[in-house]
């Protein structure tokens, strides 16, 4: 006997599956265990048929047998046992069955063909199937008189089923179409069909039945009822058959086989004994014999076809071939039919997600995005068949449908937003995960959560409620475990009345195909980003210029003073004008341009000056006036007055000085003080406005802040923006809008010295004025003057006065200050306004 190779297994089930030291006594009884049971090594079969294995070399030998042999064959198996095959079915017959393959993989591979045995002298046909296990030859023998069944149907089935299938409308159809058919074909008293959820809960979605049977289509059963050992089996053994639930097992000796030295390994067996458990489960159920065919799609058990009787039925080799071939065809079938609905799904989802994508992408105006999302609200909640969502875009939440509050909302987009990969998250059991949830469970135990910006201040979220799911299950899955006198077992349900479970904290889980159309909807964070990224280009684009106008001032004024004036960078002169050079004077063969800036400094003086730069290039200070000690280059001491202000130069901090010596006529202190003055005026005005700037604004309103504190005045603030401005430069280009900017510029400056007012250049497009003491009624009159007056302007929007004017919204507050607010928290507040200002349409003017 030649030794057994495993690579020859034919991938076998994995023998960790079998708890070969058995249950520990001790250990507590729950469904899992029945997950242990060896159920692909009984070394038993069922009575109705024999079982030899054969050894595979030049003269096969029978090396195990059952023992119901004597029974069927006429000889009993210990007479059998080391005997050639040849000697029981002859040579001819031995020959044709080696001629066949062994080497199947599931069930739908075997080799079947009827042979003659004589038994008591007297020739009888058996159908023979065969395959391999462990280096073995099954060899599976079923008396063929017990088959009573006319073949001539058979063609008419296949025909029959096809045709009902192709005239189906759905997959429900489909498969009560295929159960009625095999119904017919078997012959069964009921026949269902049967799918498994995630969990491995299966449901019965098709049933055929005999009158006065209790239905059970509808019916749920808990995944112990199939433990996952007998998925596995199912995978490989697609058709499985009980003749008669009452039997008697056979043991097949010897109990362990001799390559191997285990349990003969009957994965593939068709006559394989079935697990006590499960014959329990069938005799508390009535049934008689039972068929089983998996239904199977790219490896993956997804349901059964299983069929009970009431009585013992034999179903004879022919017969189950069909159903396995018609059971492969089904799978194959419904797997199709629910891609085509799938896909019918997802197109008409992603049309909605279409729908919703355009309202972002096709405004430029925030407030209609969100009339359009209003008028929406169906197609919002449809696409991912959710009932309720948030949208939060532009600092404005909207609700739709049955929501979380307000604040619920944007408590959870926080946490979404921290669990989110890249911008999503979905869940069906948020209140699990999340525990304010638990509060809201009803309105939202599954959410899947979108964020529209990179910082994920805009968002969107759909809401399902928890599923109070009433699921009508077979039995009550509690009682699958039971006592005993002997003590606790395992042991399936002794009643299958209905039995509801009621499952909490869960929502309808979320199907591919919302999650497939995710990536669609995400086009409008790209457009939001790129929107962004296109707004700090037009800003950057902004400060940059507005850094030349500046650098143009200083080096304007630089070149025309009449007083020394260098530009340091790095503690290096970058630039000085003539007065400059005739102040120091410049070393023979060498420029001041480039020099160290200190080198012209006397050493006890340094240290002071050294101080001035830290505090002028940490901010601590913009501008500083002193009398320093320098020296000229060939030596000479110089007593100087000087002032230094923080600026940009290059594009890069820098530090501009004046430098007087003080001791010329009357008229050079005047020009010095004059250029001191101005080089500190530039510091704290607009470029292109002449306005205050914001570092100006900062100055102002901490001066503001302390007395409103101590005089309990209210603070107006205004932040004015021109609408769509990025626009209007588009469309006039850069110079245009500058001349824009200081249009609107001179109407705010002649209403803030009309009102006593002060405004400032924020940013851009945006101004802010401020007023203290101001009374409701003055702050709205204000406000609409400076609407109003930037209308009557009259600045026609295009080329050919086709849009309209240029107009500004308007956001402002008016209140008295207290010692908690902040001057940065009236801004953003102001500004708050100013976004529902753009909201309500522009040229409005929003108050907080």
């Amino acid at each position: 006997m030649s030794d057994f190779n495993t690579e020859h297994e034919n991938q076998p089930l994995n023998r960790t599956l079998l708890n070969e030291a058995g249950l520990d006594p001790k250990e507590p009884v729950d469904l899992n265990n029945c997950e242990k049971e060896p159920i692909h090594i009984p070394g038993l079969i069922q009575p109705h048929g024999v079982l030899l294995a054969v050894t595979q070399d030049t003269a096969p030998r029978i090396v195990q047998a059952s023992l119901n042999t004597g029974k069927l064959l006429g000889t009993a198996a210990e007479s059998l046992l080391g005997t050639p095959m040849a000697d029981l079915v002859g040579p001819e017959q031995l020959k044709m069955l080696l001629e066949r393959s062994v080497n199947a993989k599931e069930t739908a591979d075997l080799q079947y063909i009827v042979i003659t045995i004589k038994v008591a002298d007297q020739p009888e046909d058996f159908f023979c199937i065969i395959h391999e296990s462990e280096g073995l030859m099954i060899v599976e023998l079923e008396p063929a008189s017990i088959d009573q069944s006319d073949s001539s149907n058979d063609f008419d089935w296949i025909r029959t089923f096809f045709g009902r299938l192709k005239h189906t409308a759905n997959r429900l159809e489909a498969s009560q179409a295929a159960a009625e058919q095999v119904k017919e074909m078997l012959g069964y008293d009921r026949v269902m069909i049967y799918e498994f959820d995630e969990q491995w809960n299966g449901k019965v979605i098709a049933e055929a039945k005999e009158e006065g049977l209790e239905p059970f289509l509808g019916h749920h059963y808990p995944a112990s009822d199939i433990p996952k050992q007998a998925r596995e089996l199912y995978l490989r053994n697609w058709l499985r058959t009980i003749v008669d639930v009452n039997y008697l097992p056979v043991p097949i000796t010897p109990v362990l086989q001799p390559l191997t030295g285990k349990p003969l390994n009957l994965s593939l067996s068709i006559l394989r004994s079935v697990s006590p458990l499960h014959i329990e489960y069938l005799q508390n159920m009535g049934v008689g014999a039972t068929t089983t065919i998996s239904l199977i799609n790219n490896n993956k058990l997804w349901g059964l076809i299983t069929c009970h009787h009431y009585s013992p039925k034999y179903v004879p080799h022919r017969i189950r071939n069909l159903c396995n071939f018609l059971g492969a065809f089904f799978s194959s079938e419904l797997y199709q039919r629910q891609q085509l609905d799938n896909y019918q799904t997802e197109l008409e989802l992603r049309t909605k997600a279409m729908r919703i994508v355009d309202i972002f992408t096709g405004n430029v105006s925030s407030s209609r995005v969100i009339e359009q999302l209003g008028d929406e609200e169906q197609t919002l909640l449809g696409m991912m068949e959710a009932s309720g969502a948030a949208v939060c875009y532009q600092d404005k939440l909207m609700l739709f449908g049955v929501a979380p509050s307000q604040e619920q909302v944007r408590e959870l987009a926080g946490w979404l937003a921290g669990k989110s990969k890249d911008y999503t998250y979905c869940t069906s059991r948020l209140s699990l995960e999340y525990e304010s949830a638990k509060a809201y469970k009803n309105k939202a135990s599954g959410v899947i959560y979108l964020a529209l910006t990179p910082g994920h201040q805009n968002y969107m979220i759909w809401f399902r409620p928890e599923v109070v799911e009433i699921v009508d299950w077979a039995g009550d899955p509690a009682k699958a475990v039971i006592q005993e006198n002997d003590g606790q077992r395992l042991s399936p349900r002794k009643s299958f009345e209905k039995w509801r479970q009621v499952v909490q904290s869960t929502s309808l889980p979320w199907r591919e195909q919302h999650l497939n159309i995710l990536p669609q909807l995400k086009s409008i964070l790209r457009g939001q980003t790129e929107n962004q990224l296109r707004q700090a280009e037009e800003q950057a684009l902004q400060n940059a210029r507005s850094l030349r106008h500046n650098e143009q001032r200083y080096l304007q004024l630089m070149d025309l003073s009449p007083v020394a004036f260098f530009m340091i960078t790095d503690d290096v002169i970058a630039y000085c004008n003539n007065r400059a050079v005739e102040l120091i004077g410049e070393e023979k063969g060498k420029s001041l341009i480039g020099q160290p800036f200190l080198n012209y400094v006397q050493e006890s003086y340094r240290p002071a000056l050294e101080q001035h730069f830290t505090d002028l290039s940490q901010n601590v200070t913009q501008f500083v006036s002193d009398q320093g000690q320098f020296v000229s280059s060939d030596g000479q001491p110089l007593d100087v007055s000087l002032s230094l202000a923080s600026v940009i130069h290059g594009g890069r901090p820098s530090i501009m000085a004046v430098l007087n010596t003080g001791t010329g006529t009357e008229a050079k202190g005047e020009a010095y003080m004059d250029a001191a003055n101005q080089m500190q005026s530039y510091l704290t005005t607009d470029s292109l406005t002449d306005l205050p700037n914001r570092q100006a604004l900062v100055h102002e309103l901490d001066q503001r802040w302390e007395d409103t504190l101590n005089t309990r005045e209210p603070l107006l603030l205004l932040s004015i923006d021109i609408d769509d401005f990025h626009s209007y430069n588009a469309v006039h280009g850069l110079k245009g809008g500058d001349l824009c900017i200081q249009s609107v510029a001179d109407v705010l400056n002649i209403i803030s010295i009309t009102h006593g007012t002060f405004v400032a250049r924020f940013s851009g497009a945006n101004f802010i004025l401020t007023m203290a003491g101001a009374s409701a009624s003055q702050a709205e009159q204000l406000a609409e003057s400076v609407r109003q007056g930037v209308s009557d302007l009259q600045i026609p929007r295009d080329r050919f006065e086709e849009e309209g004017v240029v107009t500004v919204s308007i956001g402002g507050l008016l209140k008295v200050p207290v010692p908690s607010d902040r001057p940065s928290d009236f801004i953003a507040k102001a500004e708050k306004a100013l976004y529902e200002a753009k909201f309500a349409g522009k040229n409005q003017v929003v108050f907080y």
